[in-house]
Formats: structure tokens, C-alpha cells, sequence
């Protein structure tokens, strides 16, 4: 894994409007979906970001994609800012930067056969008449772990299982060559007997085509064995991230504490006591004071309540953002 930060978050916010203003009030509400998010990608790294439904990763997602424009902040990508392009350069962006949604089933044209379907960013991109187009497919194909390749060309969605419907996804997303995968929960769609053959096959091109990987989880577990560095977020800011050895085995932050408290056990001798966090995350809308998980948190102090914690550095990779860590 390289140390170039290659993708760089700065600052990042998205605020979407809530409702409309009334006949009394032209004041709208606002959700604070992104809140203030600094991160950094380097070349194949495996970025986990973890948080529960809610917490604004999927909007992160689209905000680097450049399906969404930010309230504030800047994205940084080879030195080259691209937080506000216009349609074409966003067009040239998403052959470095592709992303794998959630759901195989509403992914796929249903009236396209594989081979179409693989075959149509380049399409979209100017690049169908490539000489070279018919091999990319099926090497595309392939590498996402449909082999023959030639079996599948012909074949259309509904003939396939989940699991190689996601494979076709990933396969539409390796045809341009990124540099960069965005996978928005992959797996949480698939059985369970077949997400960690996902997973696997996300490390190898990770490993095989030098690929970054930015996997959105609220699976803590699902990435252990397979990222890097994990961020965890929190009702729109990253409140802890390091290493995944030292967020797994070394949690600061007590959201941290709680999802990882939760992880299954398959030795019931190793098994620890389970923290479930009492009530809702609450509305983005109105966001609480001071820390944003004071009203959830099992240690919360009163001075959670007024006073919004900043990151603690804790080795050179882990940084946490929690009033008790200060010293």
C-alpha cells in the first residue's frame, strides 16, 4: 500500500432543506447530513466507513461521486480540487472513481444481457469502438470472478443468483479501470453464506489492479480481516479512525466501543459484554449540543452536554473525538 494521499477530504459538509418555509416563517430547516468530515484516501488503501443507518455515509458516497455538490469544504483528488465541476468534467472523474451500490437487483437493466450491461461505460464514456473493447468486458467479467466469461455474456439478470449479480456490478465498475471503488454496503443485501466471498474478491483487486477501496459498512465485523483504516462516523462527523488493528483491539471512542461490543463471537469463552446503546440517533435536523452522542452515551458527563470534543491524537494513525480522552 502506498503512502500518497492521493484523495483528500477537507471540511467536507452536506445540508439538505427540510420542508418549506410557512406563510409565518421563510426559515427552513436543515439536515445536517455531512458534518464537517476530514478524511484521506491513499492508492490502495482500504478505507472502511462504519456507522449506523443514518450516520450520512451513503451521502459521503455521493458527494465524492459528484452526484451531490457540498455546502462546504473541498475534495482533493491528484492534486486537482474537484469539489465543483461542471458536467463533462465530472464525466471524465467517474472514469477514476466508480461505485458499487447496494443492491444488486436494482442495479441491473433487466432487458440488457451481461455483456451489455459491462459493456456500457464505455458506452457512455466515447470509448465502445476501442479496439480492445470486447476484452475488457470479459476480463471485467472475470476478474470480478465470472469465469468463463464467455457463459455469461449472453445471459440477463434474472438468471443469476445475488451474488453474481454484485459480481456483474463490480464488473461494470472495473471495465473504465478506476482508480477508486466506492462500495455502499456490497454485501448487506447478499446471504450471509456468500458476503464473505464479496469481500474476498474486493482485497483481491485491491491487491491485483492496485485499486483504493472506500467500503461503507454499519458492519464493523465484515471489515476486519480486510481494511486498512477505519472511520467511524456519528450523526455526520468521523468521531474515531486509525488503523483497524488499533480500532478493533484498542477502541477510544464509546460509539466505537459499543458497535465493536456487538461484533458475534464464535467462541463463547472469548465472548465480552454487549453494550446496546439506549434509544434513536437523533434528528439530524436538530442536532444536539456539545458532543453529538452525549445523549446516547453510557460515560457521558454533564460537560458532554455543553462542550464539543475536538480529535485527541492518539498514536500518529488513531484519533478520537471524546471529552475523556482529554487530559
Amino acid at each position: 500500500m502506498s503512502t500518497e494521499k492521493f484523495l483528500e477530504i477537507r471540511g467536507l459538509k452536506k445540508y439538505f432543506e427540510a420542508g418549506r418555509p410557512s406563510l409565518f416563517s421563510r426559515a427552513t430547516n436543515l439536515v445536517h447530513a455531512v458534518d464537517g468530515v476530514s478524511l484521506t484516501l491513499r492508492r490502495s488503501e482500504v478505507l472502511a466507513l462504519v456507522g449506523e443507518s443514518g450516520c450520512g455515509k451513503s451521502t459521503m458516497a455521493l458527494l465524492l461521486m459528484g452526484l451531490e455538490d457540498p455546502t462546504e469544504g473541498t475534495v482533493i483528488f491528484e492534486d486537482r480540487d474537484i469539489t465543483h465541476l461542471n458536467d463533462g468534467q465530472r464525466k471524465d472523474l467517474r472514469k477514476k472513481i466508480q461505485m458499487v451500490f447496494q443492491d444488486p437487483y436494482e442495479s441491473l437493466n433487466p432487458t440488457q444481457t451481461i455483456g451489455e450491461i459491462v459493456a456500457e461505460p464505455l458506452l457512455v464514456h466515447g470509448m465502445a469502438d476501442t479496439p480492445d473493447r470486447d476484452e475488457r468486458v470479459k476480463k471485467a467479467l472475470e476478474d470480478a470472478g465470472l469465469k468463463p466469461a464467455d457463459v455469461y455474456l449472453g445471459r440477463y439478470p434474472h438468471e443469476l443468483s445475488g451474488g453474481q449479480r454484485q459480481r456483474v456490478v463490480i464488473a461494470a465498475a472495473l471495465v473504465l479501470e478506476p482508480e477508486i471503488i466506492i462500495a455502499d454496503e456490497p454485501v448487506s443485501m447478499l446471504d450471509v453464506s456468500i458476503r464473505a466471498e464479496v469481500i474476498n474478491l474486493l482485497a483481491d483487486l485491491r491487491i491485483k489492479r492496485q485499486i483504493a477501496v472506500i467500503f461503507i459498512t454499519h458492519d464493523l465485523g465484515s471489515v476486519g480481516f480486510f481494511a486498512d483504516r477505519v472511520a467511524v462516523m456519528y450523526l455526520g462527523r468521523i468521531v474515531e479512525i486509525g488503523t483497524m488493528l488499533e480500532v478493533l483491539e484498542s477502541p477510544q471512542h464509546p460509539y466505537t466501543k459499543a458497535l465493536i461490543s456487538v461484533i458475534p463471537v464464535p467462541n463463547p469463552r472469548l465472548r465480552h459484554e454487549r453494550t446496546i446503546l439506549q434509544g434513536e440517533t437523533p434528528n439530524p435536523i436538530d442536532v444536539p449540543s456539545g458532543c453529538r452522542f452525549h445523549p446516547r452515551c453510557p460515560v457521558a458527563v454533564d460537560a458532554c452536554k455543553a462542550s464539543d470534543p475536538p480529535f485527541i491524537p492518539l498514536t500518529k494513525t488513531h484519533q478520537a473525538a471524546c471529552l475523556l480522552l482529554v487530559k
